[in-house]
């Protein structure tokens, strides 16, 4: 059996470089609007599923939860307990599949399109169902996924550009049911290096039958960090929130 691409792009540094454009400050925007429409209190328990290298654990900590941070990657997380320390986050390893350590939850997060990695759609939606029997009743799911109408219809297909000196061209296509991508690091001290991204293109009605499958109740879902509503053509992102 191949190894999934999550398990070897997610333990390699280029990940983290790739992304660099992703700051801290998205992350507050992002757990601002959790602050603002979940109605999570201060000091609840939270966890965030794919937490990666800590960007929105830290933020939801500083937001004034008590935060475990998960994620698959042994190096995202040896980088989360560098860069992004905090009193009140714990990060470990662990499959977004379950089990979850010290449930149950006040609240389950997950952020930056951490969802729709496996092959077929009965294990993606174990994942909401995982969260579900890890929430206390009444709990919170926040799923902050892309808007696959707006990727069908703006996919770019290739991009090139110099990160610290090395040439990285991404080649992005859609795959039906996935959409992928491709990236190659052309450095001329050494060979090339191939990563790959695969992500189910989930639309809102998509999500929302994961939900309901789950025994997740969706009360609003979102086009972006700002709160407004989703606009299929037009949102940058489906941001579903449900509860138990």
């Amino acid at each position: 059996m191949s190894t999934p691409w999550f398990a070897t792009w997610f333990e390699s540094p280029w990940y983290m470089r790739l992304y660099r454009h992703r700051t801290q400050e998205e992350a507050q925007k992002a757990v601002h609007l959790v602050r603002s429409v979940a109605n999570i209190k201060t000091g609840a328990r939270v966890l965030d599923v794919c937490c990666g290298y800590g960007r929105h654990a830290h933020a939801l900590a500083d937001a004034g939860y008590l935060v475990t941070g998960l994620d698959a990657s042994i190096y995202l997380i040896d980088r989360a307990r560098e860069v992004y320390p905090h009193d009140h986050v714990t990060y470990v390893i662990g499959d977004m599949r379950g089990p979850y350590p010290d449930a149950p939850y006040d609240a389950i997060v997950n952020f930056f399109t951490s969802y729709g990695y496996f092959d077929t759609d009965a294990e993606n939606a174990s994942v909401p169902a995982m969260m579900a029997r890890s929430l206390v009743a009444g709990g919170t799911v926040v799923l902050d996924f892309l808007n696959a109408h707006r990727v069908r219809s703006t996919l770019v297909p290739e991009t090139v550009s110099l990160i610290d000196g090395v040439t990285v061209v991404q080649e992005r296509w859609i795959d039906e049911p996935f959409v992928r991508k491709r990236i190659t690091i052309t450095n001329p001290c050494s060979h090339d290096v191939e990563y790959e991204e695969r992500v189910w293109l989930y639309d809102a009605d998509d999500l929302r039958r994961h939900c309901k499958e789950a025994g997740l109740v969706v009360t609003d879902i979102y086009g972006d960090y700002d709160g407004s509503p989703l606009d299929r053509l037009e949102s940058p992102r489906c941001i579903v929130l449900a509860r138990r």
